[in-house]
């Protein structure tokens, strides 16, 4: 029972809880499945995403955004939140590039982005997001980095992150074979992670995926998102795939 103490998220409870931030949490728990993994030569952001209607245009409503050349963000949870932060995302590098003249760093995004979420938290006048950012980055140290940041205003660095509705099955495919995902290509790893992504959903509706690499391109490393059309030819090969498992499994 909360007793009142949720009606405003300035409000402690007396065992320290502030219960507008769970149901913020559980706004995200409840969305569509989104991660992030860091593979040997790169970074992969993916999210599922369900299609609510058949008229719905393929492709529309994304969760995975540019923000600077070699940074990228997906959003899991309340979809319109998750835009206010690409918003305020790209802002930021675009303020940090114009005062140092120097593209802004996975590290410092992911940290002011994390200050503006909880800043959220403070006020009455404001409630938290209902969405969760995961960045992407290629830094100044030649190395692939990989953020999350809460809904409660925390932040930490990954190997693999996730969040929603799959997120724990997706944590327990991760982990599997003691991270062996971590040691292969980019271009290899796209096709497991759509496998994931689809073993993890357990729903009926239609479903679609967002996909985006940070890779290197002529020496350089570049954040981008994934054709559609070929995202679709690995749903394709990757659902034939699935079925043809789960079908031995029930013959087993």
């Amino acid at each position: 029972m909360s007793f009142g103490y949720d009606y405003s998220c300035t409000t402690l409870s007396p065992e320290g809880r502030i219960y507008q931030i769970e149901f913020a949490e559980k706004a995200i728990e409840n969305a569509s499945t989104a991660l992030g993994i860091v593979f040997s030569d790169g970074v992969l952001l993916a999210s599922e995403k369900i299609k609510g209607s058949k008229t719905i245009v393929s492709g529309s409503n994304p969760t995975i955004y540019s923000v600077a050349p070699h940074l990228g963000l997906a959003i899991c949870g309340h979809l319109p939140d998750g835009r206010n932060l690409v918003q305020r995302a790209r802002s930021e590098a675009q303020s940090y590039l114009k005062t140092f003249g120097v593209e802004i760093t996975g590290k410092i995004l992911a940290d002011r982005l994390a200050l503006y979420v909880q800043s959220h938290t403070l006020y009455w006048s404001l409630r938290p997001f209902g969405a969760c950012a995961m960045i992407s980055s290629y830094d100044s140290d030649n190395s692939f980095h990989l953020y999350m940041v809460e809904s409660s205003g925390n932040v930490f660095e990954y190997f693999s992150c996730s969040h929603g509705k799959g997120r724990q099955f997706v944590k327990t495919e991760v982990e599997k074979g003691n991270f062996s995902l971590k040691n292969k290509k980019t271009e290899e790893g796209m096709y497991d992670v759509i496998k994931i992504l689809i073993r993890s959903y357990e729903g009926e509706k239609e479903t679609e995926f967002d996909l985006s690499v940070i890779l290197n391109n002529n020496g350089t490393y570049f954040h981008r998102i994934v054709d559609q059309a070929y995202v679709s030819e690995l749903v394709k090969r990757a659902r034939a795939e699935v079925e043809h498992e789960r079908k031995m499994e029930v013959d087993l």
